[in-house]
């Protein structure tokens, strides 16, 4: 179109000037529509570089269990002897000494920590995680029984943790009572470690034949560009505005979210803001429940039998 004259008079196309294929048409020819041969080769040439992948994974899987069992043992006696040390068994220790030693206990414990995640994570990537379903657990006494193991723990931190009974008694949900106190314990945790002041607070609710199990903290909150990262296998914030959320190893989220995740369930943040606080949730099936049955169904075909427990 011209811009002073308007649009041209005529209709009629511009004709096309036609030439010989050159040798760059063919090869693009050839690079888009690839000969039988060449696709063949194209794809064992994949196939072979998968199979590598998987066995430099599998290597890798196997070197983290080998080497987590070889530094769990010695680790587990240097705490052992620390904590007999620090109990008087070897005489008198001086408060210097007290100190130091104090500080050693708790980076090792720290270590056994690391190494028992790694073993965890070991374990759920072969799929030989050994579950000991029952039927009827009653989740508000888990959380009973940790809220009065940590409550010394959050006084002396000058926190508050509390227990929010539910109106009515909740239903037994079947879950493995080890790995949902694993589960439960880290979410306190973690919400002791990053809340200066304040109080934690477990509660629970029903919903579509689950009972959800909440932990709300009044610490320092998730930015928002954060918490994509927060159950991704070595994933942690890492922004100067979180704080102490960088530290850890960035494996308890995720292995709570297999283990929840395998016993039918699910986990995730309800909310966080950031000076404001953080809720995370998890769920379980109830006992009896359709879900229930198909996690029984779906362990036992997933594991090796002698990997299968289900306490009636």
């Amino acid at each position: 179109m011209d811009a002073k004259n308007g649009p041209p008079t005529s209709n009629k196309l511009p004709k096309l000037e036609s030439r010989p294929l050159s040798s760059s048409d063919v090869g693009f020819h050839q690079a888009v529509h690839p000969s039988p041969e060449a696709y063949q080769k194209a794809l064992r040439e994949l196939t072979a570089a998968n199979l590598r992948l998987r066995q430099l994974d599998k290597a890798k899987d196997e070197f983290i269990s080998v080497a987590s069992h070889e530094l769990r043992n010695p680790m587990a006696i240097i705490k052992g002897n620390i904590s007999m040390i620090l109990s008087g068994d070897a005489g008198d220790v001086n408060h210097e000494t007290r100190d130091i030693l104090t500080d050693v206990l708790v980076a090792v414990e720290r270590q056994i920590r690391l190494v028992n995640e790694l073993l965890d994570i070991s374990r759920i990537e072969a799929g030989v995680i050994n579950f000991n379903l029952n039927p009827a657990i009653s989740i508000d006494q888990v959380a009973e029984l940790l809220v009065t193991s940590l409550k010394g723990v959050a006084a002396e931190q000058n926190l508050e943790i509390k227990l929010e009974n539910p109106a009515k008694p909740l239903p037994a949900v079947q879950a493995d009572h080890d790995k949902v106190s694993q589960v439960l314990i880290n979410l306190v945790t973690n919400a002791m470690k990053f809340t200066k002041k304040g109080s934690i607070t477990i509660s629970f609710k029903e919903k579509s034949e689950h009972v959800i199990t909440c932990v709300t903290d009044t610490g320092i909150g998730i930015p928002e560009g954060q918490k994509e990262m927060l159950f991704k296998k070595f994933s942690k914030p890492s922004s100067e505005s979180v704080g102490t959320l960088s530290a850890g190893s960035g494996l308890g989220l995720y292995i709570s979210k297999k283990y929840i995740e395998r016993q039918g369930g699910d986990i995730w943040l309800e909310e966080s803001k950031p000076g404001v606080g953080s809720t995370f949730c998890f769920s379980l099936p109830m006992r009896g429940s359709e879900k229930a049955l198909e996690v029984v169904s779906e362990i036992k075909s997933l594991q090796p039998i002698k990997e299968i427990h289900y306490k009636s």
